[in-house]
């Protein structure tokens, strides 16, 4: 129970997914795939909220977790049959460039994936408590959300090394599977790490698949698994992988509901996915009102559906800072003065990039060298993606700077991290602007001279007479 109570959550949460999301003129394998992962993603925030609240309304722990998972459960199904007979918004059909090669690039994806798959299970076997933020802060958190009476422990600001002020929706994931099944075993925390490294690999490759085809789309997730940080971050059990997993749901939900006209229905479950990152970690509060902004911009008056889909968790994640989460200042004045410590956070987050992979297999240098040797035209598109990305990188750095700690010692334990959670979507984007045939010297799938013996068929050959 403790593994599958992370599984079922993709059932409640594939409802939400099949009724929001709009559907990609794309095979249904690549249909299918996608609303999978964003399922899972959905599934996994919706049920830890909501137990959470359930929590605090006063149920029993193996009470909340049960009706969180009927409640997502049961809405989602309900919203799916009423959208049902209505008009679903489909994403156009993109145009991508052939991938020389590309079944090279299918066979690399699948070895990297089955290499991620085994290490990750491998390092989480020899780690079974995770690293120090996950037994000495998640975990630990997640245990008195479990216990029943006890849930109040998990914000005590007497308990000043568990950081009592960071959200609770991963906790509260953890602390779901314990409650349901009746035992406090390590292979919740594992699981969990484990299915959501997945589903951040998964919606990134189906993201990718839906707008580029299958080729782009492999090269591009043999990309992102050539990311050290994630191999490092995944077994031990930190809730930035997940905040990834948020971070890049949330873009892909909005440059689908982008895709299909501004979606209002892909641009709440877009809202829904981010404010899950901001009841998660401060730093997807920062991305939840960056993407908003970004929307304003692109989508105008549309955007109203994302902040409409991203309220109710919004005002959760409210309400605990502000009746529960103990204060604790975070930014100094005097910090902030001595410039000296805006330079080294620069220069470390520099020294991350770089450390982002091993030469020969650098994700950044291998995408510098494809954007160099396919030379997309400018502008590229989208665009407000990678800009949300680089602005939480920017107020990352910014807190960073600004934070009373030793810098040394916040770029040491918390630069990779921070990295990673933005990575994903920077990444995808690259890729999207690779494989946009316009952009392209060379011919789309659609425009592609067809091999010779082979006949045009009836209804080109009738367009032309």
């Amino acid at each position: 129970m403790n593994v599958l109570a992370w599984l079922t959550t993709g059932l409640a949460g594939w409802f939400w997914a099949r009724a929001l999301l709009p559907r990609p003129a794309a095979p249904a394998w690549i249909r299918l795939g996608r609303e999978a992962a964003m399922g899972l993603a959905f599934g996994i925030g919706g049920t830890a909220a909501v137990f959470f609240a359930l929590l605090w309304a006063g149920l029993t722990p193996e009470a909340a977790a049960w009706a969180a998972d009927g409640a997502v459960l049961v809405s989602g199904a309900a919203v799916w049959a009423l959208r049902r007979g209505g008009e679903i918004a489909a994403e156009s059909a993109p145009q991508a460039a052939r991938l020389p090669y590309g079944w090279l690039a299918v066979i690399a994806a699948a070895a990297c994936g089955a290499a991620f798959v085994a290490g990750a299970w491998l390092m989480l076997k020899a780690g079974p408590q995770g690293d120090w933020d996950a037994w000495a802060i998640w975990n630990v958190r997640a245990k008195f959300l479990a216990h029943e009476g006890l849930w109040r422990n998990a914000v005590s600001p007497e308990l000043t090394a568990t950081h009592p002020e960071y959200p609770l929706l991963w906790s509260a994931a953890v602390a779901r599977a314990w409650a349901e099944s009746g035992q406090m075993a390590h292979s919740a925390p594992q699981a969990g790490a484990f299915v959501v490294a997945v589903t951040l690999v998964l919606l990134f490759a189906s993201g990718l698949a839906a707008r580029a085809g299958r080729e782009w789309a492999a090269l591009g997730t043999a990309t992102l698994l050539m990311t050290v940080s994630l191999w490092r971050t995944t077994p031990g059990q930190y809730a930035d992988v997940p905040l990834a997993m948020f971070v890049l749901g949330a873009v892909i939900a909005a440059a689908a509901a982008q895709q299909a006209g501004w979606s209002a229905a892909g641009l709440a479950l877009s809202g829904a996915l981010a404010s899950f990152a901001a009841f998660t970690k401060n730093e997807g509060l920062a991305f939840c009102i960056i993407l908003a902004a970004a929307l304003a911009g692109a989508a105008r008056v549309r955007a109203v559906w994302y902040l409409a889909g991203a309220a109710p968790v919004l005002v959760l994640t409210g309400l605990f800072h502000w009746l529960l989460a103990p204060p604790k200042p975070m930014l100094s004045g005097a910090s902030f003065q001595q410039l000296g410590r805006l330079g080294a956070v620069l220069k470390g987050m520099a020294a991350e990039a770089w450390a982002l992979g091993d030469l020969p297999a650098h994700p950044l240098l291998f995408v510098l060298l494809l954007l160099f040797a396919f030379r997309p035209k400018w502008p590229w598109r989208p665009l407000w993606p990678a800009a949300a990305a680089l602005l939480l990188l920017a107020a990352d750095a910014a807190v960073m700077w600004g934070v009373a700690a030793d810098v040394q010692w916040q770029l040491r334990t918390a630069a990779d991290r921070l990295l990673l959670q933005a990575w994903p979507v920077l990444l995808l984007c690259a890729f999207w602007w690779l494989a946009a045939a316009e952009a392209q010297g060379i011919p789309s799938r659609a425009e592609a001279p067809a091999k010779p013996g082979r006949r045009k068929p009836a209804a080109a050959s009738a367009g032309k007479k």
